[in-house]
């Protein structure tokens, strides 16, 4: 199950550096997009929630991880619903996106 939620936050990974090349470059981005990006990235946290719940205890960390992720996502969307362009925020969102998505590759394939 840990592969398949990999590859489905690969393909979130991608989208997600579409979306942060927006912010950088201060341009908007499509919402339909953004929503696509999130509802992939719910899809591959429920595969790993699953996957807690079988007894793999290793991706709490990814789960507590997650949180703060979506968390950053959601307020992240707020204000580029509002127009703004918050580059830290973004960075912050994926920095940890891609800490956590290392994290989940080493259980993955350890």
């Amino acid at each position: 199950m840990l592969i398949f939620a990999l590859a489905v936050f690969t393909l979130v990974a991608v989208m997600g550096l579409g979306l942060i090349i927006d912010v950088l470059k201060g341009q908007s981005s499509s919402k339909q997009f953004a929503l696509i990006h999130a509802g992939f990235a719910l899809l591959g946290s429920v595969l790993v929630i699953l996957d807690a719940l079988s007894g793999d205890e290793r991706v709490w960390v990814n789960i507590g991880l997650a949180v703060v992720i979506i968390a950053l996502g959601g307020v992240l969307s707020l204000r580029r619903h509002k127009g703004q362009h918050p580059k830290g925020l973004a960075l912050a969102h994926g920095g940890l996106a891609v800490v956590c998505y290392l994290i989940l590759a080493y259980f993955a394939f350890s």
